[in-house]
């Protein structure tokens, strides 16, 4: 197993249990709950919390479910009494701790809309925003109390209890630390099966039947393969058939590397915005291009590393934030996506490299499933930019209320930037078809993809 995947897949865990709900967040959706029994409805400043809650929830599930599946194809089934390598326990290991973190907060919403029906209803409204059909919630319900899926759930804490010391030992080095602690305090080996049993005998009236590990059953990876597409198909607004390519092309991409800057910033979306469900808007990510490592030596721009890739490598040219994390990339997988617009700041050459040093300060941090703005340990794509061009010369980003908190959407940049002429709109691919936008008209078909205010 790479040691990248198993690397990128820990902090991702880390940054998903980050985002679970406190304490305080629950007792303020039982609080809004009460309120919104006794007038009829929920107001719109308890609409969108309840939302914001449930959005997390859904984002968090599509980042652990994609890490399950980087992990799959490489994971070995074994044989009745066959011992797995190091490499497998410790992708087994994370793999069930994302199971626990979805199964656990799972628990907190359901046990919430059970209490009163005005909030099951909520719940299960349409949302256009993040690509929500109705009855989401009613389906998530029964993925998460079926008989069928639960079975298959403790299946692999079966195996996880029987293979305990071994699969704590393997995940006993320094990057698997903060998965290994997430996993002991949801699943402490005093937390029997007869209490997780008692917890759902709450939802649904349903038993589990005690079935031993058939010989070669990969138990994990069974419990996704149950409810996976279930997971894509509740989340993702599907436009385009699966396996489709992305229109975004090597042969575009080595067009676009001759015509690009330090400090360029691209704005990406993907067609059916499955990693991206939770940054709402037609436009929802970004990300900071650094440029090659001889650019920056001459810029005298200190290099940096995130904790296992180095900025001097010949093929890192972005520094982006997604689920595994604030990150330096290839350009290659950035532009992974269907469309995307490129801005060039118009500043000089030395604010332009006080912004990449302060943007490449946050290489290596984890990545925020709370979109809080107010908190720099943690960040999202956008707040990769907010924080490098933020104060530098002219530039002053203003930042708004969505669902509860202060954030910088993709779509707000992309107003502001060129709204006050900060930025200009270079390249525009991909919203014309498979074909670039005109150089000249680049401004006026970006304005039509969105509600842009420029």
């Amino acid at each position: 197993m790479s040691a990248e995947i198993i690397s990128d897949a820990a902090r991702t865990l880390q940054a998903s249990y980050a985002a679970l709900p406190t304490p305080r967040d629950m007792a303020a959706l039982h609080a809004d709950s009460k309120k919104a029994e006794t007038r009829g409805y929920y107001d719109p400043t308890e609409d969108e919390r309840l939302r914001e809650v449930y959005a997390s929830y859904l984002g968090m599930r599509v980042a652990i479910w994609q890490t399950i599946q980087s992990l799959k194809p490489r994971f070995r089934r074994y044989k009745k009494g066959q011992s797995l390598t190091e490499s497998e326990l410790r992708a087994f290991g994370i793999a069930f701790c994302g199971a626990e973190i979805i199964v656990r907060t799972g628990e907190y919403l359901i046990g919430l809309a059970r209490e009163r029906d005005i909030v099951w209803k909520k719940l299960d409204e349409a949302e256009l925003r993040y690509g929500l059909k109705r009855k989401s919630f009613t389906r998530l319900y029964r993925q998460l109390t079926s008989n069928f899926t639960m079975r298959r759930f403790y299946q692999a804490r079966d195996y996880f209890d029987a293979n305990r010391d071994a699969i704590m030992a393997a995940m006993n080095t320094e990057g698997l630390m903060p998965v290994a602690d997430i996993l002991t305090s949801l699943n402490l080996p005093s937390a029997s099966r007869g209490d997780h049993l008692q917890r759902y005998r709450r939802f649904v009236n349903f038993s589990l039947r005690r079935r031993s590990l058939s010989a070669g059953r990969n138990t994990m990876f069974a419990l996704f393969e149950a409810t996976g597409s279930d997971i894509a198909e509740l989340k993702i607004p599907f436009v385009k058939s699966a396996g489709d390519p992305k229109r975004v092309t090597p042969d575009i991409i080595n067009v676009l590397k001759t015509n690009l800057q330090p400090g360029d910033v691209f704005i990406t979306r993907h067609d059916d915005a499955m990693s991206n469900l939770f940054l709402p808007g037609f436009w929802p990510h970004g990300a900071l291009y650094i440029g090659p490592p001889e650019s920056r030596r001459e810029r005298g721009i200190a290099e940096v590393s995130d904790g296992y890739k180095h900025s001097a490598a010949e093929d890192i040219n972005i520094l982006e934030a997604k689920k595994d994390g604030v990150l330096l990339r290839p350009i290659e997988e950035t532009l992974q996506v269907d469309a995307f617009v490129v801005l060039r700041p118009k500043l000089s050459e030395s604010q332009i490299s006080a912004a990449l040093s302060q943007g490449l300060s946050h290489a290596g941090k984890l990545y925020d499933f709370i979109f809080n703005f107010a908190t720099s340990d943690r960040l999202v794509c956008t707040e990769v930019i907010y924080r490098a061009f933020h104060g530098i010369g002219p530039i002053n980003f203003s930042l708004s209320t969505k669902a509860g908190r202060k954030c910088l959407s993709a779509e707000d940049f992309l107003n502001q930037a060129i709204g006050q002429g900060w930025f200009e709109p270079l390249m525009l691919y991909g919203v014309e078809g498979s074909r670039w936008t005109d150089a000249v008209r680049v401004k006026t078909a970006l304005a039509k993809t969105y509600e842009a205010n420029f």
